[in-house]
Parts: structure tokens; sequence; C-alpha cells
């Protein structure tokens, strides 16, 4: 399981999929804004996912989507910054 970090330009969203690339595809669908896959993270618990929204909750926009501080936040603490995979873009 992975915790992906996407964006629509403005607001990143927080969630996690078995598979990223096809979530990022259905989420795709109905956002007339290219999304772009920014960093993930493996894990085993499902629940580390709340977790994160909380660690990150005064960046909170709406629902599962954060303003862009909330990467920010999360990398400057030690086991995040080390867990956080950066998607290189090409």
């Amino acid at each position: 399981m992975k915790i992906y970090f996407i964006t629509d330009g403005e607001n990143i969203k927080i969630g996690r999929s078995k598979n990223v690339e096809q979530r990022i595809k259905q989420l795709q669908t109905s956002n007339s804004i290219n999304l772009k896959l920014l960093y993930y993270l493996e894990t085993e618990d499902v629940t580390f996912e709340t977790h994160v929204h909380n660690v990150c909750q005064r960046f909170r926009v709406k629902g599962e989507w954060f303003k862009p501080e909330a990467i920010n936040h999360l990398i400057n603490h030690p086991w995040f910054k080390k867990h956080m995979v950066k998607v290189e873009s090409g």
C-alpha cells in the first residue's frame, strides 16, 4: 500500500492506494486539471493515511485536499523526510 501526494497545481491530495497510477487515472477522469504525483511512501498500516491527515490538519482545504505547505511540514520531520519518496518529473 502507498500513501500518495498528488497535486492539481494548487493543492495536494493525500490518499492511499495499492495501485497509485491507476488511482491517479481514476481521479483524472473527474478533474479537468492535470494531476501530478509528487511523493509517495510505503506502508502496511491501512490507518496510516488518517495519521498523515491528522498531522497535516492545519493545512486542510477540504476532505483529503491540503495546502502545499503540508508537504514541507511533513518533510521537516525526520521520519517523513526519510520515508517519503520524491517522484522525479520527466
